[in-house]
């Protein structure tokens, strides 16, 4: 529609931008509701209760209970620090480490049994943890494939195979068996799978 002389033509402003503190206010909340109730009671509309928000408001920022279970999930302290000595061994003892004191000691490590058996009956809550471990393993597989690069490990190294063993490892023997995930299995671990490629 033209404007008629004389009338100022008036722009249409975007809506309003997100607002970082409802962001930050959802996510603390969400990390609340996941580490009282685990991921079977983590419901949006407990989230917003807590939260002091609407469900849409959720909804607009998520587009479902999975996205923001994993975002959540993300700031719940399973990130591996960036490690890089030199040495493929080394790299992977203090990363092996690292997942082990996670998992027993973090809020995300005390809920992922939960979340697995979840996801063993929805699709969606697999999806979930699918990216959830994906995404923490770069860095250990940053290191494999930098050990390849110096010639520390053979060319033909199966990283992917190497991750599950390493990682699977430390998984089940601190939340399955309780047993400790710490420097002293690390090690024995690490050089117990990596003889075997050399």
């Amino acid at each position: 529609m033209t404007a008629a002389p004389g009338e100022a033509t008036v722009e249409r402003r975007p809506g309003r931008p997100r607002d970082a503190r409802a962001d930050e206010a959802i996510i603390q909340a969400s990390v609340e509701v996941l580490a009282d109730k685990g991921p079977a009671g983590f419901t949006v509309d407990e989230v917003a209760a807590r939260a002091g928000c609407g469900k849409a408001t959720i909804y607009r920022r998520w587009s479902s209970r999975a996205s923001l279970l994993l975002e959540t999930a993300h700031r719940m302290g399973l990130e591996p620090a960036i490690v890089d000595t030199g040495s493929v061994r080394d790299d992977l003892v203090a990363l092996m480490a690292q997942f082990g004191t996670k998992l027993k000691d973090t809020p995300a490590g005390r809920i992922l049994p939960g979340v697995v058996a979840e996801a063993a009956v929805n699709p969606e809550m697999r999806q979930v943890l699918s990216r959830f471990v994906r995404d923490r393993r770069d860095r250990p597989r940053q290191a494999i494939v930098r050990g390849v690069e110096r010639g520390e490990l053979p060319p033909d190294t199966d990283v992917e195979l190497l991750l599950d063993i390493l990682g699977g490892s430390v998984f089940y023997r601190v939340l399955v068996t309780g047993e400790r995930g710490d420097e002293a299995f690390a090690t024995r671990l690490v050089d117990l799978v990596l003889s075997s490629l050399t």
